[in-house]
């Protein structure tokens, strides 16, 4: 085990732990400022492209692996200084890529709680979208489970756009919830961003640090989870080809309430009302704080000018 191995694990127990005494007030945009850098990264090709960076702690950072694909330099640029980093530890497939910035003293990150991690939670997409410092307010809508360990992807309604990836997502407490990674290229309500118990697998297990190598997202298929291919089908609003997929995952993964929100959401789309319904109840039965499950029956409800629960039903 390497001695660079060693200091991350070190790294991400301390962040861990100082992550439950997080203040209780509002981040502001120069806290996060101070937290999230612009990445700018020159490929073997000549090419230049843009990204965000998260400050761990110390000289360490975390950005996606994408990001810095084939790169022969990384620039890190904050607070008008920049600074040339080096690729660490790195895991291809989950997208994570740990960086050293050689002069860069961050003090720790705050990290959100382990199960802390909700659909509802109000969060902020902070990254360099086109090369430009920006905050983006919403809150998480889904959480979908992967091949991984160490959490469950984070689907949010906090928007961010090429140049963004490698940012950080936070709630309001300023802690780190996650990292932003990819969005649909439909548009919509579908920016993905990686758990932070990704981060701590990644510290604890050490990874083969090659370059290449794709992404759980770029492939994706049942191995990297249903809800990729559901989102996409959602966001083109193909609606029965979504309602087959969306049934066959409930079918698998009968636990999941977002197996049960996607076929609510093509049962919505096919004017079946009472089946989305009962989906969207099935949701509610599974997790009683799913924010969008008690909108979409909420409206329903409106639209159709009657009620869609039985007393003592799920919410």
């Amino acid at each position: 085990m390497s001695r660079g191995f060693n200091r991350i694990a070190v790294l991400l127990a301390l962040l861990q732990g100082l992550a439950a005494c997080a203040a209780g007030a509002w981040a502001g945009e120069a806290e996060w400022a101070s937290r999230v850098a612009k990445i700018v990264v020159t490929r073997g090709d000549g090419m230049r492209e843009l990204g965000s960076a998260v400050s761990l702690a110390g000289d360490r950072m975390v950005t996606n692996c994408h990001v810095i694909r084939d790169a022969t330099r990384i620039e890190v640029e904050q607070a008008g200084k920049i600074r040339l980093a080096r690729a660490d530890l790195r895991d291809a497939y989950r997208d994570l890529c740990f960086l050293t910035i050689p002069g860069l003293q961050a003090e720790p990150i705050a990290m959100i709680d382990l199960g802390q991690t909700r659909v509802g939670l109000a969060v902020s997409a902070v990254g360099y979208p086109g090369g430009k410092f920006a905050v983006s307010p919403g809150k998480i809508i889904g959480l979908h489970t992967c091949e991984c360990d160490g959490g469950k992807v984070i689907q949010t309604s906090a928007a961010f756009d090429r140049g963004a990836s490698g940012g950080g997502l936070f709630d309001r407490r300023g802690r780190l919830v996650g990292i932003l990674t990819f969005k649909a290229k439909t548009g919509g309500n579908f920016h993905f961003a990686l758990p932070v118990g990704w981060l701590r697998h990644l510290a604890d297990h050490k990874v083969e640090a090659v370059a290449g190598g794709d992404t759980f997202w770029e492939t994706p298929g049942k191995e990297s989870g249903y809800f990729l291919a559901a989102c996409d089908l959602g966001a083109k609003e193909n609606w029965r080809p979504l309602s087959r997929l969306a049934s066959e995952w409930s079918e698998q993964e009968p636990n999941n309430p977002e197996a049960w929100m996607a076929l609510g959401r093509a049962r919505l789309g096919l004017r079946q009302n009472d089946a989305a319904a009962a989906a969207f109840q099935r949701v509610l039965l599974l997790d009683s704080t799913h924010a969008e499950a008690k909108w979409a029956l909420q409206k329903l409800e409106f639209e159709l000018g009657r009620s869609l629960t039985e007393p003592g039903g799920a919410w």
